[in-house]
C-alpha cells in the first residue's frame, strides 16, 4: 500500500526535525490520526523520534481540535487518554502502521 495513502511525504525531511510544525498544520484530520500513530510507532517501538516533542504536542492539539472531522479506520485505537497524555505507548500498532512506520523510517535514515 503506497505510504501518500496515509499521508506520508519520505521528502518531507527538514534539518533534524524529520516532521516539522508547519506540516502538522497542514494535515488534514485523517493525517493527524497516521502521524499520531506512525510517531507513537517510531518513538515506543523503534525508538527513533520522526518529530520534535513540540511538533507533537502540536500535532496532537491539533488531532484533539479535529478528533470530530476525522473518520480514519484506525481512530478507536487512539483513546482521549492517550490524546491527554500526549503518548501512545501502549497502542497494538496495526501492520500499516508498522510497515509505514518503518519504510518512513528507511527513507529519511541512511
Amino acid at each position: 500500500m503506497p505510504l501518500a495513502m496515509f499521508g506520508v511525504d519520505k521528502m518531507s525531511y527538514i534539518g533534524d526535525n524529520w516532521k516539522s510544525r508547519e506540516d502538522v498544520e497542514e494535515m488534514t484530520p485523517n493525517q493527524l490520526v497516521s502521524w499520531f500513530l506512525i510517531s507513537s510507532y517510531c518513538y515506543y517501538e523503534v525508538g527513533r523520534s520522526i518529530m520534535s516533542d513540540p511538533s507533537f504536542d502540536y500535532l496532537v492539539q491539533r488531532l484533539k481540535e479535529e478528533w470530530d472531522n476525522t473518520d480514519h479506520p484506525h481512530k478507536e485505537l487512539i483513546t482521549e487518554s492517550h490524546l491527554d497524555a500526549t503518548t501512545g505507548y501502549d497502542i497494538d500498532y496495526p501492520t500499516i502502521v508498522r510497515m509505514s512506520g518503518n519504510e518512513f523510517l528507511r527513507g529519511i535514515i541512511k
